[in-house]
């Protein structure tokens, strides 16, 4: 029975020191959301802070996380640096820098990058910066859309 107990220590053990290598290397990120915009106004995911290059930290309304490679989730990302503050430290060209931290709180961003030593430093490689969003998004109702009226 030890031997089982202590067979069965070491292989949890051996899987989670994987998992923990695997959450090390690189992985291509997009993050996207609002920079400066509240919770009432969008209703994310999650509120975060960022920090852009050395400015200091901003909310950002975070509404969708992707691992573009990989073998983990978003969520995972996100649950790895919801205890660290600033939770995403965005770094790179300071032009792709600029685009995200001119963004209006009503602009959509699509931040794409990699993680670099550990989720919460991105090394942003693009930025997709949407039209400002200047109202709420017309939805048509269920009767609306089958019906006509």
């Amino acid at each position: 029975m030890q031997r089982l107990a202590t067979a069965l220590a070491i292989a949890l053990s051996a899987t989670l020191l994987v998992g923990i290598r695997g959450f090390r290397e690189p992985v291509q990120v997009r993050i996207e959301g609002f920079l400066g915009a509240t919770a009432k106004e969008v209703k994310p995911w999650e509120m975060l802070d960022v920090m852009i290059g050395t400015e200091k930290p901003r909310k950002f309304a975070m509404t969708n996380i992707i691992a573009l490679s990989g073998s983990i989730l978003g969520a995972d990302i996100l649950a790895q640096v919801e205890p660290i503050h600033p939770n995403f430290i965005f770094n790179g060209d300071p032009n792709i820098l600029e685009q995200i931290s001119t963004a209006a709180p009503n602009q959509l961003l699509k931040i794409t990058g990699y993680t670099a030593f550990g989720p919460q430093r991105i090394l942003v490689q693009t930025v997709e910066k949407s039209e400002p969003i200047t109202g709420p998004t017309p939805t048509p109702s269920l009767r609306k859309e089958l019906l006509g009226f």
